[in-house]
């Protein structure tokens, strides 16, 4: 399901025309995320850790109101729900771009993931399909090799993109605990450091459970 934002009488209006009309309008920031707990959680239950956050993470998108307004058409358009668009690696270091349906239920999110694990393993190229232009996802990646305090992205500017994007880096060890940077993406006419900063409170509260 979705809705059409009545942008007239939308408080974040002037904001959304403001950059919108920008060359580039989004922004971006790295902040850490203890993942300390979470690790543990996953090796206790056999389950793949980057599963793990990548579901907590959109829990979180998906509990932030900012974060489901995509543009369509010059008309903001709000989901009611936002899924998981990974990139996944395969063994001869390629990769696919997928499309992970998001359920709060953390077994049945993990039995579509491996769907399109296998997918992505069983086919080669970037394996675009019908999902590849959808609006209501998160683009994720992962950089497992490399801690980050900083990233940029490829970006078509012939093209409006309103799409966040989520980068996970590799977890390294500070004081006994572990931590992992994360950089956010996101189109400045939707999203504020506001909710950034939401995202990041409630992904950090989401790991710690």
């Amino acid at each position: 399901m979705e809705k059409i934002l009545d942008i007239k009488n939308w408080k974040r209006r002037e904001p959304f025309q403001f950059y919108s009309n920008y060359d580039e309008p989004y922004w971006g920031i790295v902040s850490e995320i203890d993942c300390t707990f979470a690790f543990e959680k996953a090796k206790e239950n056999n389950s793949s850790f980057f599963l793990y956050y990548l579901h907590k993470s959109t829990m979180a998108i998906n509990k932030i109101e900012e974060f489901r307004y995509r543009i369509r058409d010059e008309q903001v358009v709000e989901f009611n729900k936002i899924n998981a668009a990974p990139t996944l690696g395969r063994e001869d270091e390629t990769f696919g771009f997928s499309f992970i349906e998001y359920d709060e239920n953390f077994n049945t999110f993990t039995e579509n993931a491996s769907i399109e694990i296998d997918r992505i393993k069983n086919t080669t190229g970037l394996s675009l399909n019908e999902n590849s232009e959808r609006l209501d996802v998160i683009h994720y990646s992962t950089l497992p090799w490399t801690k980050f305090t900083g990233l940029t992205h490829a970006r078509n500017f012939k093209d409006k993109d309103s799409v966040p994007k989520i980068i996970f880096g590799k977890y390294y060890v500070v004081d006994g605990k572990k931590i992992m940077n994360v950089s956010l993406n996101a189109h400045h006419g939707l999203v504020d450091g506001l909710h950034a900063g939401k995202y990041f409170e409630l992904f950090q509260k989401l790991m710690n459970e």
